[in-house]
């Protein structure tokens, strides 16, 4: 790469980086341990999205692409199959279970309105046929109590479950609070190059946004906050429910694809920018 070009790109990496590092250090977070995070992330994306033709990205091709010694390719290799195995979060789980308990015609009543299960009945209308639907193999019991605990769920009478909320919204500092912001970064950053790579403009991937040049009065916040809130909502719904009356694909065949929209509300600080 040339180096103005280059230069560039790393300035707006260097901005692209800003709020990430905030995390970090107020999670007391050193650059050396995000330094050898990153030094994993290079491994694992030259590994993974720059092979050639079929065969799997060699580690001596991956320490030409990262500029690591492939000495220690090898080790980061190790260290992050590790990692993957440690690591697990029930944020698709509990949100498959949402999404199915508010938009399955099984366990909806008038209107669309989910209805109070039983944990177990004598059919399979109940939350084990729920999850085994939605979910598959996860342990039904596991989930209740997670739904019970972040109060997706309440317990109207002996056996009996309600659910109260559509959309999960983990805790910060939980494993799938820690996944929801992996995933939404990443999502929106993969959607940005995408379109930036992408010539054909039907192609390219939705991405907009709506602001105004002199921005508001800070008394106006709020009032803006409850109507972007409630309009965001109602089109969110409107394509969960369009998605649940998709036919579902075969997963076994592994021709599915994941896919979704993300709308999101940012504010700037004048003294960051």
């Amino acid at each position: 790469m040339d180096e103005s070009p280059k230069r560039g790109l790393l300035a707006a990496y260097a901005r692209l980086l800003g709020p990430l590092i905030r995390i970090l250090i107020r999670n007391g977070v050193s650059f050396g341990e995000f330094s050898e995070v990153a030094r994993q992330a290079y491994v694992e994306v030259a590994s993974r999205d720059f092979k050639v033709g079929e065969s799997n990205t060699s580690n001596t091709r991956v320490a030409a692409l990262t500029g690591i010694k492939q000495t220690e390719v090898i080790k980061l290799a190790e260290i992050l199959k590790r990692q993957k195995d440690s690591f697990h979060s029930d944020l698709d789980d509990i949100s498959s279970v949402l999404f199915g308990w508010h938009t399955d015609s099984d366990f909806t009543g008038p209107y669309g309105v989910p209805i109070e299960l039983r944990f177990k009945s004598e059919n399979d209308f109940d939350f084990r046929g729920l999850v085994t639907r939605h979910v598959g193999s996860a342990p039904p019991e596991h989930l209740l109590d997670e739904l019970l605990q972040i109060g997706a769920v309440v317990e109207t009478e002996k056996g009996w479950f309600k659910v109260l909320i559509r959309h999960f919204i983990p805790e910060p500092a939980a494993p799938e609070g820690l996944d929801h912001l992996s995933r939404s970064v990443e999502d929106f950053v993969t959607t940005l190059d995408h379109n930036r790579l992408e010539t054909d403009s039907r192609k390219k991937l939705f991405e907009r946004q709506v602001y105004t040049d002199e921005g508001i009065r800070p008394e106006d916040l709020e009032r803006f906050k409850q109507f972007t809130n409630s309009r965001a909502q109602l089109l969110l719904e409107e394509i969960d429910n369009w998605l649940s009356q998709l036919d579902k694909p075969d997963i076994n065949k592994k021709n599915h694809l994941n896919t979704g929209l993300g709308i999101y509300h940012y504010i700037h600080d004048e003294s960051e920018t």
